[in-house]
């Protein structure tokens, strides 16, 4: 208890709730602007800790982490660029509804779900973190390679009404996912002699192009007309923009449900929230009464794309403080800054450092009351964007993209990549080709393909890993019996039009 109040007087003193604050603002702002990522934003914040204190350093890069990941949903939302890899597929629904002429519900929307994303992943950090990362130490790379397999089983519900059009998506993700160096024997694939090839296509230069760009090519096409557009809205406070009771009773369980994938995806070490949220998406749409709607603005879709995402930010912890293993990037980079300041995290910090842990979890906590606030007057300002007119608007988010593109590297090479992106898209779209499997492939391969191979080396070859170790039979398992569903209702399909007939 002694330590509680240590870390509460601490964190509540008013300059460190400046610090707080002001990182909150900051994360809000870049997180929106295409191409400059939370990893980014936290990488340049670390060498202005090295003259802080412990508390005031964590407070800077969490409040950071916490906005930083919400906010790609805003450029998602309202021009379908995502600020961020997590919020690719809250843009899914996002920009659609916005289309409607409904941009402040599916902002509100995608900050509440945020909130209680993050404040379920709180209490889980708070309440089981020691056994959650006993879980987490469970997974090695046959168990990994399970979950990634039964999440690339998933593409196929996010593949809209064309099961083969998914399917080419997914297989052109994985495709280019293979161009580069490979990750266990560093041997060039694919490259056709190009060493810029060597790294691979960077993910975010691809994420702008197949969403930002494709959209430019499109609106282009049209000549960005303004007249009559369906995005040309009003941004009154009307009964469009407002979620009703009935929606919010059709989001709870969904949000419930993804922010425990997103807390499970957290906790394990490796995987992003980017994954996370593609995850709870496609399960989502497994499950919902009407997966028609998704794709199209879904409450539904928004809801779990964003709970899910903002829950790995707590759960991201267990592993970094329990077991001084980052949970994805930005995590990683937390680490290297309470290294920085003397902190070893693992086993021992709750013995030795517990006014630190006391004091990340009360920061995690108030940096969620500061984005609910922060962002919930922020929201409706932001939508003015829309009443640019396009052939001004676009030319800006260009240049935009092009500077996101490029920061990543500083290469001009990204720049290039964005803009195949762009025409890859662009022509998926002429073909109603679904983009999302395209992209949930791309940022699974490598992690997929990276543990299937160290499960083999490990096993000597031997398939039978997957099915000896109970959490990777599990996980095949409910790919094999989704499969199965899908051949199942689709024979029955079959057997109801030859009735008709």
């Amino acid at each position: 208890m002694d330590a509680f109040l240590s870390a509460l007087v601490t964190v509540l003193e008013p300059g460190n709730l400046v610090i707080l604050f002001l990182a909150t603002i900051a994360g809000l702002t870049l997180g929106a602007i295409p191409g400059l990522t939370v990893v980014m934003a936290i990488a340049l914040a670390v060498p202005m800790t090295l003259w802080m204190e412990t508390v005031p350093a964590m407070m800077l890069l969490i409040g950071l982490y916490g906005s930083g990941i919400y906010s790609g949903s805003i450029s998602a939302i309202l021009i379908n660029a995502p600020g961020t890899p997590a919020s690719a597929a809250t843009g899914l629904d996002g920009y659609a509804m916005a289309k409607q002429g409904r941009p402040l519900k599916a902002l509100r929307l995608a900050l509440w779900a945020s909130v209680f994303g993050g404040l379920v992943s709180i209490i889980l950090l708070v309440l089981i973190a020691p056994q959650l990362a006993q879980v987490a130490l469970k997974f090695g790379p046959a168990e990994l390679a399970s979950l990634l397999i039964f999440s690339l089983t998933l593409i196929g519900i996010l593949s809209g009404g064309s099961m083969a059009k998914g399917l080419l998506a997914a297989a052109l993700g994985m495709l280019i996912a293979t161009i580069g160096a490979d990750p266990m024997l560093s041997v060039p694939r694919f490259t056709l002699g190009y060493t810029e090839l060597w790294d691979g296509f960077s993910f975010i230069p691809v994420l702008i192009g197949l969403f930002a760009i494709a959209e430019l090519f499109e609106q282009g096409a049209q000549r960005f007309k303004d007249a009559d557009d369906a995005i040309s809205i009003s941004h009154t406070d009307s009964n469009m923009n407002r979620i009703s009771k009935e929606e919010v009773r059709k989001c709870a369980v969904p949000a419930v449900r993804s922010s425990l994938i997103g807390s499970l995806i957290g906790a394990l070490p490796g995987l992003s929230a980017s994954i996370a949220a593609f995850l709870a998406y496609a399960v989502t749409k497994r499950v919902s009464k009407t997966p028609e709607e998704l794709g199209k603005g879904s409450v539904e879709g928004i809801v779990s794309a964003e709970s899910a995402n903002n829950a790995v930010t707590g759960s991201a912890m267990i592993p970094l403080l329990a077991l001084a293993i980052p949970g994805d990037p930005p995590t990683a980079i937390l680490l290297g800054a309470l290294l920085i300041q003397g902190v070893t995290p693992g086993p021992m910090i709750f013995t030795f450092h517990p006014e630190v842990v006391y004091s990340i979890y009360l920061i995690l906590f108030v940096a969620l009351v500061f984005l609910a606030i922060i962002a919930s007057f922020a929201i409706k300002p932001i939508t003015h964007v829309l009443r640019v007119p396009k052939h001004i608007l676009f030319p800006i988010i260009l240049v935009m993209c092009v500077a996101g593109s490029y920061s990543m590297r500083s290469n001009i090479f990204d720049v290039y990549v964005m803009f195949g992106a762009g025409v890859l898209g662009y022509i998926l779209r002429l073909f109603s080709v679904p983009i999302a499997p395209l992209l949930i492939a791309f940022i699974l391969t490598s992690p997929f393909e990276e543990a299937l191979r160290q499960a083999l080396i490990g096993s000597n070859g031997s398939l039978m890993v997957f099915i000896q170790k109970p959490i990777s039979a599990a996980f095949l398992g409910l790919a094999a019996l989704m499969v199965a569903s899908v051949m199942l209702r689709g024979r029955k399909e079959a057997k109801a039009k030859s009735s008709l007939q």
